[in-house]
């Protein structure tokens, strides 16, 4: 159950993380109300400890000299992605409203280094055309060559891809 809530402040620390790491203060320079910050900052502004802690660290993984690049992929998923910026073949998403799916967290991972260490992708099952249609922590193959829906396109890329459930 640790990972789980773990996982659910990451998803929590992503949403709101990115605009941490430009940092609340300048925010309120630019303007906004005390009410405007709230509604835009409240579920952070709640935390403590630990949680605190943690988004301020995915907050730091998202600043401007991050190898991590936010992508808005809410268009075709509802979802926030993380892509890793040196090879482009990593990213994690993140659900903006975990509530309305099981497919709250998804990986995307380069399989090169485990197929050069024996994995046979044609074993895993291949990865849903659809929204929705994954199996929480169940590892699927996508051979690159057809609309991944997170992302709302063809990806060209080989990953291996799970979900997590956290809500």
């Amino acid at each position: 159950m640790k990972i789980y809530r773990k996982v659910s402040l990451c998803i929590t620390g992503v949403i709101v993380g990115s605009a941490l790491s430009w940092g609340i203060s300048s925010v309120a320079l630019a303007g906004n109300s005390q009410e405007e910050i709230q509604e835009q900052f409240g579920p952070v502004l709640k935390l403590e400890g630990k949680a605190r802690k943690e988004i301020n660290a995915i907050a730091n993984i998202l600043g401007p000299d991050s190898k991590m690049k936010p992508i808005d992929a809410t268009d075709a998923s509802g979802e926030m992605c993380m892509l890793e910026t040196v090879s482009k073949h990593n990213m994690i998403h993140f659900s903006q409203t975990p509530e309305q799916t099981h497919e709250d967290v998804v990986y995307f991972i380069n399989p090169a280094t485990f197929i050069a260490n024996g994995l046979d992708v044609s074993k895993l099952p291949r990865h849903p055309e659809e929204l929705g249609k994954m199996t929480p922590m169940q590892w699927y193959y996508y051979d690159g060559t057809y609309v991944e829906p997170h992302q709302g396109g063809q990806l060209n890329k080989e990953f291996l891809i799970m979900s997590v459930d956290v809500k």
